[in-house]
């Protein structure tokens, strides 16, 4: 235990609560079975063995192993039978197998294995029939024993980043399950028995090989959330009707062809995912049925058209229509109705220019529509005042509306890689921003008026322009010389011009 920890080990004798996380301890002494505490935190050492006196704590109840370099678990372990939790979360048991004596655990109700590359378990850990919380995430699971299914109290099994191939019927006798993640593994399919765990509010399948899922999954009534992405052999859903209390429903890269026919009636739904089906190319005029959504992402699905009915989802806060082929014709007119939204990005696609309507979005913060074929910006955009983030990269603006002076909460404006000759003078009115990015433009001037962004503008891009105001040696001391240098030369500047790093005087002004 080391020299400093021997000499308190007679106090600790006391405790009930020994914390010795990142004593730098490499190992554990015969002693340690002397301790009578319920609670022994040993995590973030350096400890490869448990001795095998960690069966003689009578009156453990909590055991933190986590972040160690452990390679076994003794037996003995089994004899802990008050013990609730026991945490070996992120250390190398790998190297042999789990002791069936873990089946001993009466008491426990919380195990985490997490994080070890364990590749299989014994089947006496189906005796864990007071376990709730089992967590096996990061390991190299392939198989599980059926016998899991006795653990009747188990409300969360974290199966995630394994290599599960099979997920077994048996285990479906678990009814009191509520959150089951086997995301990131192999899975193929799912046994019709899944229908029995009524009580799943929380089911995340992603990043596995499913084609099917079986019809009784539709059975699962209690699901709040439901994660599927990334399984791009599953074109098909079973009926998600059933599924009323369903808020979140991530289909996220599954290559369906059109949305669920009965997505319609899912009313508790607040955040749908549907990024990267590229084959769906239309969205249902049932869509704008939901009006309790408040995110809906489409990025990447190919789509020309909107339906109308999409003004209909009044409480939108954010709406991601990246990467489509949406032209300013495509965008319906009753994307000003809605008025809640916070969120609007439009990147990736073919507009012209933005539909007028947008002016009615007045509670919108952030707008992207960098990379498309913008030529002009319409004055409505100064009615957006809640703006804080304007992103227009990518298009082929000349020239900014004056009106772009109403966002004064804009933080971050984004302009490079335009065609931007000129700005108007109401540039200077945008005070509470950090951050411009005018670079790769035409600009040979910036606005004398941005002199008075001295107190927020901390980074102010104006590499690949012709630029003259300021003069480029001022410009390489960057943005507060740059503001600074347009303050102080206003007066002068408007009545002549710059020549190296001085103003010369017009003979004909007056």
């Amino acid at each position: 235990m080391g020299n400093a920890l021997a000499k308190d080990f007679e106090k600790l004798k006391k405790k009930e609560v020994v914390d010795l996380r990142k004593r730098a301890l490499t190992e554990l002494p015969t002693t340690i079975g002397l301790l009578r505490c319920k609670e022994l935190i040993l995590a973030e050492n350096d400890v490869v063995t448990i001795p095998d006196e960690i069966g003689k704590l009578p009156n453990l109840e909590i055991l933190d192993f986590s972040n160690n370099r452990i390679n076994s678990i003794p037996p003995e372990i089994g004899d802990l039978k008050l013990l609730r939790e026991l945490i070996i979360h992120n250390n190398k048991l790998f190297f042999s197998p789990l002791t069936p004596d873990l089946g001993r655990l009466s008491a426990l109700n919380k195990l985490d294995l997490s994080h070890n590359q364990i590749e299989e378990l014994p089947v006496e850990i189906g005796n864990l029939e007071n376990l709730e919380t089992f967590i096996l995430s990061h390991n190299a699971i392939k198989f599980l024993p059926p016998e899991l299914g006795k653990m009747r109290r188990l409300n969360t099994l974290m199966l995630n980043n394994n290599n599960i191939k099979v997920f077994p019927a048996e285990l479906c006798r678990a009814t009191g399950l509520r959150v089951l993640d086997l995301s990131n593994n192999q899975l193929t399919k799912l046994p019709a028995e899944i229908g029995a765990l009524k009580a799943l509010t929380t089911i995340t399948l992603s990043y596995n090989k499913l084609s099917e899922l079986p019809f009784e999954f539709g059975g699962l009534t209690g699901l709040i959330t439901l994660d599927l992405r990334d399984n791009p052999g599953l074109q098909q859903l079973p009926p998600l009707e059933g599924m009323k209390n369903l808020t979140a429903l991530n289909l996220r890269n599954l290559q369906i062809p059109q949305i669920p026919a009965d997505i319609h009636k899912l009313p508790a739904l607040t955040e749908l995912d549907l990024r990267e089906n590229s084959q769906l190319k239309e969205i249902r005029r049932e869509i704008g049925q939901l009006q309790g959504l408040k995110r809906l992402d489409l990025f990447g699905c190919k789509l020309k058209q909107l339906p109308g009915e999409l003004g209909n989802l009044s409480n939108l806060n954010i709406l991601d229509l990246r990467s489509n082929l949406l032209t300013t014709e495509s965008i319906p007119r009753e994307i000003g109705r809605l008025t809640n939204l916070k969120k609007l990005f439009l990147s990736d696609n073919a507009l012209s220019t933005l539909p007028p309507e947008i002016k009615t979005l007045t509670s919108l913060q952030e707008l992207d529509v960098n990379n498309n074929s913008i030529t002009t910006l319409p004055e409505e955009i100064g009615n957006l005042r809640s703006l804080n983030k304007l992103a227009l990269s990518g298009n082929k603006l000349t020239t900014m509306p004056g009106s772009i002076g109403n966002l004064t909460l804009l933080t971050n404006l984004d302009l490079k890689t335009n065609e931007i000759s000129t700005l108007p003078a109401d540039m200077g009115k945008l005070e509470a921003c950090t951050r411009i990015d005018l670079s790769h433009n035409m600009l040979t001037e910036l606005p004398w008026e941005m002199g008075k962004l001295d107190k927020n503008l901390s980074n102010l891009d104006v590499s690949h322009n012709p630029l003259v105001i300021p003069p480029r040696p001022i410009v390489a001391k960057g943005a507060q010389e740059m503001i600074k240098w347009l303050a102080k030369n206003e007066k002068e500047g408007r009545k002549g011009k710059v020549s190296g790093l001085g103003i010369q005087q017009d003979p004909g002004a007056k």
